[in-house]
């Protein structure tokens, strides 16, 4: 991972074993170099998107011959079973842009619900530190909060499915959740009063990530690097193309 190869890819390593084992080909050998540009550990879901470009780029080394959300069936198991993430996979398997799973459950089985996104919408974000997910996922007192902002939030959007309801119930969720450390909270309240539109906590991550437009986009990043050189800040389009095997032509 990264050129690290003491990195302990738990989900993606797992993910690909899930694969040949139901492929009948887990005798095999396969080594496996990923590049990961967005934070590891940070709420971005790089687990799930490693995963599954994992799965993708097996399958063809292994002459695996499955629809894509065959494929992406390993990689969501590998999440849940490490714990790194609860749906991420069924969403970046197939999916683009902005919205909110409303209904849960394996590749091709869940339901995306994509909101319009404004032109030149913009996202910017502040990664702190790692997070372990698992030891979140795993507290019965967090579970039950997450479950209870999550029905509400939820009902909420599916009310009105817009890019603004999505944002700040994503702002109300994460207030609520009462995982936002002090620095987090800063960051937050940094980005708002340079003009972000929103801005919350990464689910689940020492990160956040800002709503606003491309005239915005200096402001809150200056905002968010008056922290110090150990905030990460990054700005992002809202994406446009689906997860898949990439051409040698484009590598």
């Amino acid at each position: 991972m990264n050129g690290d190869p003491s990195y302990d890819a738990r989900t993606t390593r797992r993910a690909v074993e899930l694969l040949l084992a139901a492929s009948g080909k887990g005798g095999i050998s396969i080594r496996i170099d990923q590049t990961v540009d967005t934070p590891i550990g940070g709420g971005f879901g790089s687990s799930a998107a490693a995963a599954t470009s994992a799965v993708y780029a097996a399958a063809e080394a292994a002459d695996i011959h499955e629809p894509k959300r065959v494929l992406a069936l390993s990689a969501h198991r590998a999440e849940v079973i490490e714990q790194t993430g609860l749906g991420t996979v069924s969403v970046v398997y197939d999916f683009v842009g902005a919205g909110a799973i409303t209904v849960p459950g394996n590749p091709g089985e869940s339901r995306f619900v994509a909101v319009d996104v404004p032109a030149r919408t913009k996202i910017v974000t502040g990664y702190i530190a790692s997070f372990d997910k698992k030891d979140a996922l795993s507290s019965r007192a967090v579970s039950d909060r997450i479950n209870s902002l999550g029905r509400s939030s939820l009902s909420a959007f599916l009310a009105e499915p817009t890019l603004d309801v999505l944002a700040s119930e994503g702002e109300r969720f994460s207030k609520g959740l009462a995982l936002e450390s002090p620095e987090v909270k800063k960051l937050i309240a940094a980005a708002k009063a340079a003009g972000a539109k929103y801005a919350s906590q990464n689910m689940i991550g020492y990160s956040v990530h800002c709503v606003t437009d491309a005239e915005g986009v200096g402001r809150v990043s200056a905002a968010l690097r008056r922290f110090g050189p150990e905030v990460r800040v990054d700005v992002f389009d809202v994406g446009v193309r689906k997860a898949g095997l990439v051409d040698a032509s484009r590598r």
